[in-house]
């Protein structure tokens, strides 16, 4: 980002306006760029959402412009949309205010999670541990995104994330189905104050097996069922009657 300032000549300097744009300006022919020793100084009313690096000051003439140009950077731990300010103060005189809008979208989730049941009615339990990006315990809430099945529920649901270096604190969750043949979906969200972690939770209903049904009393097979030919009656009935004809 590159931040230009219109002054007059002078230890206690009027400024006119200024601009800032996300790249270098390109001098206009006949104009010297050489470096100043002006000092300013920086400030953001969030530095948690940007880290700022200066990078360097000019003196631009014949116009008798100051370029200040500096690096933000800007590496959210999770969805955010806020106007942070951006402060310059001149060692000489003169305060510029610049509010500009920073945003992130949800990022990929972190891993995939497939729970299979033990059988309906019965809870199946997976563990996540987690750690705080800090050396210190950070508070955290664990929810379920809205269109989650409701065979799954998030325990415990509000703690602290133990801090690097530890084992991390285990956050469960439990899958419950209630009926066979369905694959059961849901999305899991660990927040805290400046990071989030999500999770797609796939659970798997227990398989299914017809049951084969053992009889107390054994069948009883017919008489003929061992020999391997068959009778034929009707051969046998015309010869009962050709016997019976005088």
């Amino acid at each position: 980002y590159s931040f230009v300032s219109d002054q007059s000549s002078g230890i206690n300097a009027e400024y006119g306006e200024a601009t800032i744009t996300e790249s270098p300006i390109e001098l206009i022919s006949g104009w010297v760029r050489e470096k100043s020793d002006r000092e300013f100084t920086f400030s953001l009313d969030d530095n948690n959402l940007l880290k700022l690096q200066h990078c360097s000051t000019s003196h631009i003439s014949p116009p008798g412009l100051v370029l200040v140009t500096f690096n933000l950077v800007f590496a959210p731990g999770k969805p955010v949309r806020k106007t942070v300010n951006l402060t310059l103060d001149s060692s000489e005189g003169g305060r510029w205010v610049f509010p500009f809008t920073v945003s992130s979208t949800p990022a990929t989730p972190d891993d995939n999670v497939v729970i299979r049941a033990n059988g309906l009615h019965k809870d199946s339990v997976a563990g996540i541990r987690l750690n705080s990006l800090t050396n210190s315990a950070v508070p955290y809430r664990a929810y379920l995104e809205q269109g989650s099945d409701p065979d799954f529920r998030v325990f415990p649901e509000k703690g602290d994330l133990l801090p690097l270096g530890t084992e991390g604190t285990l956050i469960y969750l439990a899958y419950k189905p209630t009926l066979y043949g369905k694959v059961h979906n849901a999305k899991l969200v660990v927040q805290t104050a400046n990071n989030e972690w999500s999770y797609v939770i796939q659970g798997q209903s227990p398989s299914f097996s017809v049951p084969v049904g053992v009889a107390t009393t054994p069948i009883r097979q017919p008489s003929n069922a061992s020999s391997g030919t068959r009778k034929n009656f009707i051969r046998q009935n015309m010869r009962k009657i050709v016997q019976k004809t005088p």
